[in-house]
């Protein structure tokens, strides 16, 4: 019911539209005794454009960095990163992005500490060996039959078989006894 009624009111405007209007004419007679001059006048008017908003600082700051461009004596560090220092003596990173230039201040941050190969203790059970080593997520110890052993966990019990240079991290070998 709320669709047919819905359809006649748009079909009613629509027909009130196409049909002209008896105040029309009126209007087009009094359009017609102006002058030419008023009547270019008026279409000659543009309408004024709407004031332009300012930009807050961070509109500001977000313009300059997609437009600001990578200065000429900047060095490429890696593919899209340069690395520029200005007349000041402050080291500018700049990045070639989808969206523009990001430009930053480049910080004197610690380098990190470099990653310690904690050493792997092996204890031999007689058929097998027993292997500790502590990681960052606590120690980490396995039992492998000697049969079943790895290049790795070869080097690491000192069988001359394996590659010595796999892993140098071997610390000791102890018997069985010395539990």
């Amino acid at each position: 019911m709320k669709t047919i009624a819905l359809t006649l009111f748009v079909a009613a405007l629509g027909f009130a539209q196409s049909q002209p209007d008896a105040s029309t004419p009126a209007k087009k007679d009094k359009a017609k005794t102006t002058a030419p001059a008023q009547k270019s006048a008026a279409q000659n008017k543009k309408p004024a454009p709407p004031p332009a908003a300012t930009p807050s600082p961070e509109q500001r700051a977000k313009a300059e960095t997609q437009t600001q461009p990578i200065p000429a004596g900047a060095t490429l560090v890696e593919p899209n990163l340069y690395r520029y220092t200005d007349s000041s003596g402050k080291t500018w990173n700049y990045r070639q992005t989808p969206f523009g230039v990001s430009k930053w201040e480049e910080t004197s941050a610690p380098q990190p500490t470099p990653v310690k190969n904690e050493p792997t203790v092996v204890t031999d059970l007689g058929d097998s060996y027993r292997f500790e080593k502590k990681t960052p997520f606590g120690a980490s110890a396995w039992v492998r039959k000697k049969s079943e052993l790895t290049d790795e966990e070869k080097a690491l019990t000192g069988d001359p078989q394996a590659s010595s240079n796999v892993n140098q991290n071997r610390v000791d070998t102890k018997p069985a006894g010395n539990q």
